[in-house]
């Protein structure tokens, strides 16, 4: 089956003051950073964001959310990307936040070992933007996002969670800048 990757990358940062899929990790975009751990594990990436697409800089689609839903959460993002994945030929979507540049190398991996839907989970925090989504499910989404439910966990009801339990945690959010520094020490600590 071929799957198909996006990175959540609406929004600014939380107490950051800009787009957190810009903000730089070691001189490198964050968006930079994830789509480096997640394009060897699929078939194409896309980035699901409004506004100017070429601020991105990486060649990739940028997908928009549907028209009158822009600023609606990641759920409207699901629907964008699942919306290309079929366009793709895929079978499945995975996604990913924009804020978490140490996804494991084999998430896509694993997601796709439990079935789908699926989802990433750690030291029992769920992460529902870590997920794996059937195209297949684009009317259930639909018909949830139609009804008013806009959160992500409504968008994965049933699926499987799959533990990532690793020290340091592979999906720690990056909000305060803080977590910024913390993650730039962690690569300062792991590189050759």
């Amino acid at each position: 089956m071929r799957i198909v990757g996006v990175i959540l990358a609406g929004g600014q940062g939380r107490r950051m003051g800009r787009e957190k899929a810009l903000l730089p990790l070691l001189g490198v975009p964050l968006i930079a950073r994830v789509l480096e751990r997640l394009a060897p594990q699929v078939a194409a990436v896309a980035i699901s964001a409004n506004g100017d697409p070429d601020r991105f800089g990486l060649g990739l689609p940028v997908l928009p959310d549907r028209p009158g839903e822009s600023g609606l959460g990641p759920l409207a993002g699901i629907r964008a990307g699942l919306d290309w994945a079929a366009g793709m030929g895929a079978g499945a979507l995975v996604s990913v936040a924009t804020d978490t540049p140490f996804l494991p190398a084999d998430l896509v991996e694993r997601l796709a070992a439990a079935g789908m839907p699926a989802h990433a989970q750690s030291f029992g925090r769920d992460h529902y933007t870590a997920a794996l989504w059937p195209v297949a499910d684009r009317a259930r989404i639909d018909a949830l996002f139609a009804a008013d439910e806009r959160r992500m966990r409504a968008g994965l009801a049933g699926a499987v969670a799959v533990p990532f339990d690793t020290t340091p945690d592979p999906f720690a959010n990056l909000n305060p800048p803080e977590d910024l520094a913390r993650a730039e020490a962690r690569l300062r600590a792991t590189a050759p």
